[in-house]
Formats: C-alpha cells, structure tokens, sequence
C-alpha cells in the first residue's frame, strides 16, 4: 500500500476500522491533524488559550489557571482528512495500515 504512494503526494486517509490500542489510536490522531484545516483550527485553539490564561493570589502564593486543549480531531470510524504523504507519514502508515483506508486526492 504505502509503496505505491509516492513522497510529496497528496493522499486522503480514512479510517475504516476502529483503532484495538491506545497507541495506534495517538497515530491516527496524529496523522489526521497534519491537515490543513486542523492545523489552522488547533493554532487558533491555541491562540484562545493563550488570551484565557489567568493568575489568582490564594494563600499568598499565585495559581496558574489555564484552559484545557479540545482536540480538533478524533480517530473515529469515517474520519477522514487529505494529507501530504513525507516520509514520516509513510513510516506512521505502515504501524496503522489496517485501520486506515488510503487513495491519491
């Protein structure tokens, strides 16, 4: 499968499978946020939670109050993103090759 992908293509990945452990899981996250929207959307989830930070004095000392991160993606069954196939992506792939659903965009 990830022999005929050629480095620098654009590939759309669907997962068609649910994931049987947490690490492939974390892959197919991983693999699914190199898309452009989801990259927009986690810089603007991150600018939000740079604005949100705030300090409280309790008990003479200061709390950092932060705002938790949303993930702008999950590896559920019909997810499916358009990414450039690098190297790495290739490597990732291969360890998740039969959850994922892959064909040229």
């Amino acid at each position: 499968m990830t022999d005929t992908i050629a480095p620098g293509s654009q590939i759309q990945l669907t997962i068609v499978k649910r994931p049987t452990s947490a690490a492939a899981c974390k892959t197919l996250v991983r693999l699914l946020s190199k898309n452009k929207a989801v990259k927009a959307e986690n810089e603007r989830l991150r600018r939000t939670r740079v604005t949100g930070f705030r300090q409280s004095r309790r008990g003479g000392r200061f709390w950092d109050i932060n705002m938790v991160k949303q993930p702008a993606v999950e590896a559920k069954i019909g997810a499916s993103r358009t990414i450039t196939a690098t190297l790495d992506v290739l490597t990732d792939l291969k360890s998740v090759s039969k959850f994922i659903e892959v064909k040229p965009a």
